[in-house]
């Protein structure tokens, strides 16, 4: 019996043995001390040292609070560091456990974050695409540098002097004529509040930046021009595809446009695509020139190329109130409040020939230098409230015509025929008419709330042929007129209305 305990209890022992001789553990040396860093509760690795570790930390601390000139830096949230021992050898650097630390969580600082919220989709720099009711937010040392920052946003758009002006309410009273500011607000919600934020994002520390960033929408370096001799900022509008709006609201150290700048001055170019809207309103008071019409007297005796005036045509003067609204520097909408005569137009009348010579063929054609030939689209009152120019990084391609009212009439400019209606309301353009004239002239008619004629219909000069409307891409009521040397996306063209056909 006692044979069989000894041989059993053998077994075991050996059993034992190869046990203890199949594993890595060293039972005969002492567990090692180690620390087990834990962020947010889950485990990122075993260290040696925590006083390095822990050193880390606070270089990293003391230089966030030289940078942003704070008294307090804030670690990592949820991060705990516990001894504990172990046989396990896996131990980590004390960089990589740390670096892995700031991918995650920031540290933190005292300061204030702004929230932009959007009513509406924005569209930034063409690419970056903010949606309704999705916040941008942006972190500032100080409430102060959203306040002067947006400030100097408006600024840029308004004028300093203006926005003073308007603040202290010691605006000049419109007596004649003249302008003055109603409101100015921003069209999205702007709060501010104060809180840890995180030295992860960017945090601004001078208005002037942040004003940067609110006015072409990215923290990218911007384009700049170097001025050579006998330059001024309109040459330098041309010559970047800029119009000079753009560029003065870029450059508001400049106040004129036509003042020659001194060689290698740094003049911005980039392109501006405002983070915020600045909308104000204002009521001006301005006096606008009513054109003549001309009459035509038939002389069945004279020969075709007779013409002569009769009575010279005199413009009238009309003095007009109204009430317009911007958004970041452009119109979005005008409403002509008061209109009173203050000189009627004298209309000009014109004896011409009827009678063709034996070689003409034809009746003599005259070409459009002036209002002559040519009928103005629109009723009185009107402002020509954008030109044929570029505007925001694009060539406007005619003029836009406003303030004669909503369903006002439009007119046919010359005799000729309606080759094409667009009847779509949604395209860019809205619903539209283009006309040819038959003398290499076409002229077209957009945004149109009516269409009066038809495709192949002949057209008379003065002719009733829509009413002016808002359809298409379009901020407010408005005739777009665009006359073109040929047929528009048929290898057409584009010419200015007020060099080619009228002047304005």
């Amino acid at each position: 019996m006692k044979g069989k305990i000894l041989g059993f209890i053998l077994t075991i022992l050996v059993s034992g043995l190869l046990f203890f001789c199949g594993t890595n553990v060293d039972f005969a040396s002492e567990p090692q001390e180690v620390y087990q860093v834990y962020l947010n509760g889950d485990k990122l690795g075993l260290i040696k040292s925590k006083e390095k570790f822990l050193n880390m930390i606070d270089t990293e601390q003391e230089a966030l609070r030289k940078q942003y000139g704070v008294d307090k830096v804030y670690p990592p949230d949820g991060l705990d560091i516990k001894k504990i021992y172990t046989y396990n050898d896996d131990i980590l650097k004390e960089e990589d456990v740390y670096n892995s630390i700031k991918d995650k969580e920031p540290f933190m600082i005292e300061g204030y974050v702004a929230k932009i919220v959007y009513t509406e989709k924005k569209i930034i720099n063409d690419d970056q695409v903010i949606e309704p009711g999705k916040p941008v937010e942006i972190s500032m040392m100080s409430k102060d540098i959203m306040k002067e920052a947006l400030y100097k946003t408006a600024a840029a758009f308004i004028g300093s002097k203006n926005l003073d002006d308007y603040n202290k309410n010691t605006q000049e009273k419109i007596t004649d004529t003249g302008s003055i500011i109603n409101s100015v607000y921003f069209e999205e919600t702007i709060t501010i509040r104060k809180g840890l934020v995180s030295t992860n994002n960017i945090i601004f520390k001078d208005s002037g930046e942040l004003s940067k960033y609110l006015l072409y929408g990215t923290l990218d370096e911007q384009k700049t021009y170097i001025t050579k001799v006998g330059e001024n900022l309109d040459a330098i509008a041309d010559a970047n595809n800029l119009n000079i709006e753009e560029l003065m609201i870029a450059n508001p150290q400049y106040t004129k446009s036509n003042v020659l700048l001194a060689a290698g001055e740094k003049v911005n170019v980039g392109l501006i695509s405002p983070l915020v809207s600045v909308v104000y309103k204002k009521t001006e008071v301005k006096d606008i020139e009513v054109q003549y019409k001309t009459t035509y007297v038939d002389d069945k005796n004279r020969y075709t190329d007779y013409k002569q005036v009769t009575t010279q045509g005199q413009n009238g003067v009309k003095r007009i109130t109204q009430d317009i609204k911007y958004v970041n520097g452009e119109i979005n909408s005008l409403v002509i409040s008061k209109t009173e005569t203050i000189k009627d137009p004298v209309n000009e009348v014109v004896t011409r020939g009827i009678k063709k010579s034996a070689s003409s063929g034809s009746e003599f054609y005259h070409s459009p230098q002036g209002n002559s030939d040519w009928s103005w689209p629109t009723i009185s009152p009107f402002v020509i409230t954008s030109r044929f120019k570029w505007r925001w990084g694009k060539q406007h391609q005619g003029i836009d015509i406003s303030g004669c009212g909503y369903r006002s009439p439009i007119y046919a400019v010359q005799d000729g025929t309606v080759y094409k209606v667009n009847y779509n309301s949604s395209l860019n353009e809205g619903l539209s008419i283009y006309i040819d004239h038959g003398n290499g002239y076409v002229t077209q008619y957009m945004h149109l709330a009516a269409i009066l004629v038809k495709e192949g219909q002949t057209v008379k000069r003065e002719q009733k042929i829509a009413l002016m409307g808002s359809s298409g891409f379009s901020t407010g009521t408005h005739l777009h007129l665009g006359v073109f040397k040929g047929k528009p996306y048929q290898g057409g063209v584009a010419l200015d209305p007020c060099a080619s056909i009228f002047k304005c």
